[in-house]
């Protein structure tokens, strides 16, 4: 369910009942991304951290495994005030967003 790659793009099954629900959300998910790093800029790494966690909660929730483990990545380097990797887990998380697929099932 969380996700396999082809070429460039991740397929993800999720349950049909949520076809509604899921575009707002993964736009939700990149606008996250955007603000993320706009409070990285501030040195905001408390909010980042309650984000990353927001996100490690609603990604597995919805399907989406690997918006599950990035934001366990963004909330860890939050905590650690690391921006270096908060950047970087928001980069990989774009990357996603870019690539993935919704099959509904």
């Amino acid at each position: 369910m969380g996700g396999r790659m082809e070429d460039s793009t991740v397929m993800v099954e999720i349950n049909g009942e949520l076809a509604s629900f899921i575009p707002s959300y993964l736009e939700s998910v990149r606008q996250d991304c955007a603000l993320m790093e706009h409070l990285l800029d501030r040195g905001d790494f408390k909010e980042i951290e309650g984000m990353g966690h927001r996100l490690k909660g609603s990604g597995g929730s919805c399907g989406f495994d690997a918006i599950s483990d990035a934001g366990k990545a963004v909330e860890r380097a939050a905590a650690a005030l690391d921006g270096d990797a908060v950047s970087l887990a928001c980069q990989g998380l774009r990357r996603y967003l870019d690539q993935v697929r919704v099959v509904y099932v």
